[in-house]
């Protein structure tokens, strides 16, 4: 693998490279803070119909287009020497932002049920390409990119778009206050289109280092024994617990925003507050966890981010127990809580996962990794579900208990081979 070492033997084009993940990751960061999906998408979504299990159908879309293809991609560009291609070929998906766009400027929101369709066909196609991506985006990465410097892109990635999202934040609720319906969606959907532009031109931008010289093991494992040898790996099996554990936290999250209107009576343009308060909480456990990754590793990132992501379903549920109205003003912890969460995928789940996983198998770790979480696609909607057959009380309350026990088995994890030996 990529180590740290000094400027003489970084890797290819790294400044270039830097530059290029950096314009690309802050970019997406920034479009995706207009199409929020747990304050702004289940809004938009409640706008159109009252039914619980179909706002948590947004996270089940998304999650099962984006997690369930992998390994059939990482199958198929595992052994290819180039994956920039495959990388390409997926933002080709973010057109389909421009077409929801259109489609509710000219009038297609009368129509819920025809703009729905077109929605979750739409919200399934991009994700499913991005998923397509992402494979070949974070192979590129890791040789692109040296570990711990992989560390500081992300921090700083994830720093830049926060900022940034604080003035969207601020304009998402001003122009849900100021704009009628579907006109309001049209112009988030919008300006959500013109960030994965700049996001494009920054992936395509990327120069891909040339591969990694093989293993000894590299011919058995590219002509199929990879899957065994990957399902093997007590490591690769311990971090996907933790995975799957703490993304239970999508149980309750799709409708945080749902119980703020409808009990708590928030009025609606809380909810870019709710924005900010998840911007600013991810701007600052970015650099915070960024810090923390290169001092002690990403598996420290998992630890502490996993802590602060129990504090979302238990901060709800103590506003919900205590009535309310006396806690209501603190609510926006709750979306506090999910910024640090989204923070740790990236900078720690990813990156350990980066660092666990053979070079030459590093397509299958991170295919076989998101397909596994694929199995939560259902997630979002058994939440829905949850909460029209019991209360807030149980969705809460269960929510948080499997964030819990993913924060107490993340504290077994083991540090990475790499880690230990790199003297930087």
């Amino acid at each position: 693998m990529s180590k740290d070492t000094d400027a003489s033997t970084l890797p290819p084009h790294y400044r270039w490279n830097f530059v290029a993940f950096l314009v690309d990751f802050a970019s997406f960061g920034v479009a995706f803070a207009f199409v929020n999906l747990t304050s702004v998408l289940p809004a938009f979504v409640r706008q159109l119909t009252d039914s619980a299990p179909l706002v948590g159908l947004i996270n089940t879309v998304f999650q099962g287009g984006w997690l369930l293809p992998q390994l059939a991609v990482a199958r198929l560009i595992n052994d290819k020497p180039r994956k920039k291609p495959y990388l390409l070929a997926g933002l080709s998906g973010r057109i389909v932002w421009w077409a929801l766009t259109l489609a509710l400027w000219t009038g297609l929101a009368r129509h819920s049920t025809a703009m729905l369709t077109l929605f979750f066909v739409g919200l399934g196609l991009w994700a499913v390409t991005d998923g397509i991506t992402s494979v070949a985006w974070f192979d590129i990465l890791a040789r692109a990119i040296p570990p711990k410097r992989r560390s500081r892109l992300i921090g700083t990635g994830q720093f830049i778009s926060g900022l940034a999202g604080i003035g969207v934040g601020a304009l998402v609720g001003l122009i849900l206050e100021r704009h009628p319906f579907p006109y309001d969606y049209a112009l988030l959907f919008t300006l959500a289109s013109v960030g994965f532009i700049a996001s494009t031109v920054g992936a395509a931008s990327i120069r891909e280092p040339p591969p990694e010289e093989e293993g000894p093991q590299a011919d058995e494992q590219m002509k199929g024994n990879w899957l065994r040898i990957l399902v093997a790996d007590p490591a690769f099996r311990h971090l996907m617990a933790c995975r799957m554990l703490i993304g239970m936290i999508g149980l309750a999250s799709p409708f945080y925003v749902g119980y703020a209107s409808a009990v708590l009576r928030l009025p609606e343009r809380t909810i870019g507050g709710f924005v900010v308060a998840q911007t600013v909480a991810g701007m600052v456990a970015s650099i915070v966890l960024s810090l923390i990754s290169e001092r002690w590793g990403p598996r420290r990132v998992i630890c502490v981010g996993s802590a602060f992501a129990a504090i979302g379903p238990a901060f709800a549920l103590a506003v919900h127990l205590a009535g309310g109205d006396r806690l209501a003003p603190a609510y926006p912890i709750v979306y506090a809580s999910l910024g640090v969460a989204n923070c740790i995928w990236m900078l720690g789940f990813f990156n350990h996962m980066l660092e666990i996983a053979p070079d030459n198998m590093r397509p299958a770790y991170v295919g076989m990794g998101n397909t596994i979480m694929g199995l939560l696609t259902l997630t979002p909607m058994a939440g829905g579900w949850l909460l029209e057959k019991t209360s807030y009380t149980t969705l809460f309350g269960v929510t948080g208990a499997f964030v819990a026990t993913g924060f107490v088995l993340t504290l077994g994890l083991k540090p990475s081979q790499q880690l230990t030996q790199d003297p930087h």
